[in-house]
């Protein structure tokens, strides 16, 4: 009996170890996820800002070349 016991304990304690690791690894690619999308924003945010300043330097040049 205590020997029947002592392996489903060991077991169980196996099953939970397991699950543990499958969480903290969804848990690490949830948070690798996250970085990639907040960099990528990041660099949509930085090539916006660029691009209109691009244009706003290009604007006096198109004025005065009118006048």
């Amino acid at each position: 009996m205590s020997s029947e016991w002592m392996k489903v304990m060991l077991e169980e304690i196996s099953r939970k170890k397991a699950e543990a690791e499958q969480a903290r690894m969804e848990e690490q690619a949830r948070a690798e996820e996250q970085a990639r999308a907040d960099e990528q924003a990041r660099a949509d945010e930085r090539a916006r800002l660029e691009e209109q300043a691009r244009v706003e330097q290009q604007r006096p040049r198109d004025d005065s070349a009118q006048g």
